[in-house]
């Protein structure tokens, strides 16, 4: 573990925490966090000392301190986790998640192939990530323009991955979201990078990207910057940068990417492999019950009379014992719009400030202005600094429905506040 860790704690900002321990139940967390498959770690502070604990893809990689008095948790990227924490375990392809694309799924009735469809028609080049909550599994599908150029689940890759994915689409809950990347960096991506170079300082891995570049005359030079929550690129070819994108001079690590040979794609096409009129596994009920009962775990559908999840085997009894503010925060992750835009609602009547860090999470990638607007009226209602900054953030937003909401409620906020 590298000594700049403690650097962040005074300019990154906590998802959870700073808080107590004997106001947390720690097991609690620690389900929320396992369960929905979060990549950070954990921070636990005492008087004496400052223990770090990772966690990637939901799993702890180390044990838990029998003494500490506060503790938070960062969200991270796996390649930041990776190499703070000198983990044995090789870096992942460093996507950016950011400019997210929204697709309704209710507008196709949940039917995956109009689910693709719908992605053609966008023209999406970028990737969709398919985190499945029963089997606690990642995968990711290529995209450029629209046209499904390559797959990745766990060790497979192309078709062998795309049935993967799309078999837990079809049988699994699963959460999805896509995100948008230019060509030239899907190409490079996809070509099987190797990590030729890490380094602690800007300069030194800049010169190596130069002299690198100018010795593969023809092929591009990938420099990532390797920051907490997000990556940057810069792409080098014959010694020149010919492409930057949200880049981090400050980033606390730098990896460098080559590749042999660009990749020619193929073209998969996923409707092999999906059955006629199959749906994703989101709103599938009993039809005798007007009440659709979700496993806060893995969020698959169960039975009223369940005490354990048939999917995911989370203990049911766990849940209907943590206090209320505590199934708030999971249901923020719930898959329903609808559902989810209630537990926002009431995060803003109950004015819960243990959920701010998971809405500027929130706002960060979600692309949906339903829950977007939800989000900025919840905060109007909250009587926190923090919600202020927030709305200032929204007041800035792509969307210009989201900015004027956000301004109106924001002006509204401060005049009530200096009457």
């Amino acid at each position: 573990m590298r000594k700049e860790l403690l650097g962040l704690l005074k300019k990154a900002k906590p998802a959870f925490g700073p808080i107590y321990r004997e106001a947390v139940n720690l097991s609690w967390i620690l389900e929320i966090h396992s369960s929905s498959l979060q990549t950070g770690f954990y921070v636990f502070q005492s008087l004496e000392q400052t223990h770090f604990l990772p966690m990637i893809d939901g799993a702890l990689w180390g044990n838990i301190p029998e003494y500490f008095e506060m503790l938070s948790f960062y969200k991270s990227t796996r390649n930041f986790i990776i190499r703070n924490f000198q983990l044995p375990i090789p870096p992942e392809i460093p996507l950016r998640k950011v400019e997210p694309v929204w697709v309704n799924l209710e507008s196709i009735s949940f039917n995956i192939k109009e689910f693709f469809k719908k992605l053609e028609h966008f023209a999406t080049t970028g990737f969709l990530e398919v985190e499945d909550r029963v089997k606690r599994e990642k995968g990711h599908i290529f995209l450029q323009n629209g046209l499904i150029v390559d797959a990745r689940f766990k060790q497979l890759k192309g078709e062998e991955a795309l049935k993967q994915i799309i078999n837990s689409l079809s049988e699994n809950v699963c959460l999805m979201n896509v995100y948008q990347l230019e060509d030239i960096v899907l190409s490079f991506l996809l070509s099987e990078p190797k990590v030729v170079s890490v380094s602690w300082h800007l300069e030194n891995a800049q010169y190596f990207c130069q002299e690198l570049s100018k010795s593969h005359v023809g092929l591009p030079i990938l420099l990532v910057s390797v920051s907490v929550q997000d990556y940057g690129y810069r792409v080098f070819m014959d010694g020149y940068v010919i492409y930057e994108t949200s880049f981090d001079e400050e980033a606390d690590v730098f990896e460098v990417y080559a590749v042999r040979q660009v990749k020619q794609f193929d073209i998969l096409n996923p409707y092999d492999y999906i059955e006629e009129g199959s749906k994703l596994k989101i709103l599938k009920s009993d039809p005798g019950s007007t009440i659709v009962y979700f496993c806060p775990a893995c969020w698959s559908v169960i039975s009223e009379k369940d005490k354990v999840c048939p999917n995911c085997g989370y203990d049911l009894t766990d849940f209907h014992n943590m206090p209320y503010e505590y199934k708030i925060l999971m249901g923020l992750e719930h898959p329903v719009v609808e559902m989810r835009t209630n537990v926002i609602h009431t995060v803003g009547m109950k004015d819960l400030k243990l959920a701010l860090p998971q809405f500027e999470q929130t706002i960060n990638k979600e692309s949906n202005p339903m829950i977007l607007m939800a989000i900025i009226d919840a905060l109007g209602r909250m009587s926190h600094p923090e919600a202020i900054e927030l709305l200032r953030k929204l007041s800035n937003h792509t969307y210009p429905i989201i900015r004027s909401r956000a301004k109106y409620i924001l002006d509204r906020k401060l005049r009530m506040s200096t009457s």
